[in-house]
């Protein structure tokens, strides 16, 4: 087996070796060219010269050669000493501008100059969808853009250049770009790729460097009526009188004397203004609950699949930022491909909000399983005096048991991504450019673009 490897490694090298010059000629940019054709014809001349004056045609190619070889030679030269350190936040919502800022230091004492830098974005984890589907955050190419613009690229991402005009020997130069990123998820920045034709742009020069980097892009949020915030407050107050307080704890009202209360109880003024036994009612500070159940079942929601779970997951991130704010105590319960589910618990003293946005973040389809399997993971307890939200998808279709959620101290509230309350309470900011980017990535790949732009056409009607 070593044998075999040694092996393969030469000839790798030899052939590496052999192919060189080939490669090195394709490197060759169109000024190079013009110069190498020059130095070619007055060789050329001098080999069909026998006289005194074959000598200056031979002078002028043996100095066109050198600057040729030389240009190759300090192009490698240059990337080779030079580095890259990147600098930028870690976490952003999706369609907003993220500025990274790129160091290039130089650790020769040559300058060099004219560098474009290249970087890439990939998705950290590459899982794959029940069903052999891709994940929906694929990986996106992103050319960035030394001054800060942006031009739509492919992959969803800003596109342009980013360009170091001189960097001194042992010195260092600074330069920026705007990076956008339309969809949520969790990505890795890949190798920066460093080009130029420096010094005399004869030659296409590059090498990659590489410096680790995260970048947690969260679903875009929007805007909740409050209706619904009113819907659960009045919810909540029901739940909390029409539970028997049996601890003194908060004081809630007067009421008769029943048999077997505490005698310490009884408030004998009032008992005695009433002329009966009137006891004081308590009930236990408790802090507002609310159970969010996500579904990622996507079946049988034909091609609006894609567009109204990036709904779900805008609106779920949506409703725990609001609730937080009305100090409510959010736990959220999703389940992606695997075994264990999503689930995290936000709440104002916390401040974790960001842990439950990075969850969503990252959060892929399951359509081997629907809301009726995440009873084992909610005890009868946990369902107690909370107020209980589902966001529906395909666990409605195929009709999933809700059954379990229901309690004589709570209260459910089954929302359907794809219906009409849904649209009217929650609208989400999105432009045409956008749409296509959050469609499914497989069905893309097997529609035409008058498909294309009916989908479009659906998922606006869809946001509103």
């Amino acid at each position: 087996m070593a044998k075999k490897r040694s092996l393969r490694l030469i000839l790798r090298g030899l052939w590496r070796l052999a192919s060189w010059p080939v490669r090195t000629l394709f490197r060759l940019t169109k000024d190079g060219v013009i110069f190498a054709a020059l130095g070619l014809a007055c060789a050329t001349v001098t080999f069909f010269r026998t006289d005194e004056l074959a000598n200056i045609p031979l002078l002028i190619c043996l100095v066109l050669a050198s600057i040729l070889f030389s240009g190759l030679l300090l192009g490698s030269w240059s990337l080779r000493h030079l580095g890259v350190h990147r600098r930028c936040t870690e976490r952003t919502f999706a369609g907003e501008a993220v500025a990274v800022t790129l160091t290039l230091f130089n650790r020769a004492r040559l300058p060099a100059g004219g560098v474009t830098l290249a970087e890439s974005l990939r998705a950290a984890a590459k899982s794959k969808r029940p069903g052999g589907g891709t994940p929906s955050n694929e990986s996106q190419r992103l050319t960035p853009s030394g001054f800060g613009t942006v031009r739509p690229g492919g992959g969803g991402a800003g596109s342009g250049q980013t360009f170091a005009v001189t960097v001194v020997g042992r010195g260092q130069e600074r330069t920026r770009y705007t990076l956008v990123v339309r969809r949520r998820g969790i990505y890795q920045f890949g190798r920066t790729r460093l080009s130029t034709t420096f010094p005399f742009g004869f030659w296409n020069c590059s090498a990659e460097r590489r410096d680790p980097g995260r970048l947690v892009v969260y679903p875009r949020l929007g805007e909740i009526e409050g209706t619904l915030f009113e819907e659960l407050e009045l919810a909540m107050q029901r739940v909390r009188r029409s539970r028997p307080s049996r601890e003194e704890q908060e004081f809630r009202s007067l009421r008769e004397y029943r048999h077997g209360d505490n005698p310490k109880w009884i408030h004998w003024r009032s008992s005695a203004r009433m002329g009966r036994a009137l006891v004081k009612e308590f009930e236990e500070p408790q802090t507002k609950r609310v159970l969010l159940l996500l579904d990622t079942n996507l079946q049988r929601l034909g091609t609006q699949r894609a567009p109204a779970f990036e709904l779900a997951i805008s609106f779920a991130g949506t409703v725990a930022r609001e609730l937080l704010r009305r100090a409510c105590t959010v736990r959220c319960l999703a389940l992606p491909p695997g075994e264990r589910p999503l689930d995290v618990e936000v709440s104002k003293e916390r401040r974790n909000l960001d842990t439950l946005l990075e969850a969503l973040a990252g959060l892929e389809p399951d359509n081997g399983r629907n809301l009726a399997d995440l009873k084992p993971y909610v005890s009868r307890e946990q369902l107690r005096n909370t107020y209980i939200l589902v966001l529906g998808l395909g666990s409605l279709r195929v009709r999933g048991d809700l059954g379990w959620l229901q309690s004589l101290d709570n209260v459910v509230k089954v929302l359907d991504v794809r219906g009409e309350e849904f649209r009217r309470i929650f609208r989400r900011g999105a432009t045409g450019g956008h749409i296509r980017d959050e469609l499914d990535e497989d069905l893309l790949l097997t529609l035409g673009d008058d498909e294309l732009d009916e989908l479009a056409q659906e998922e606006l009607a869809l946001v509103g």
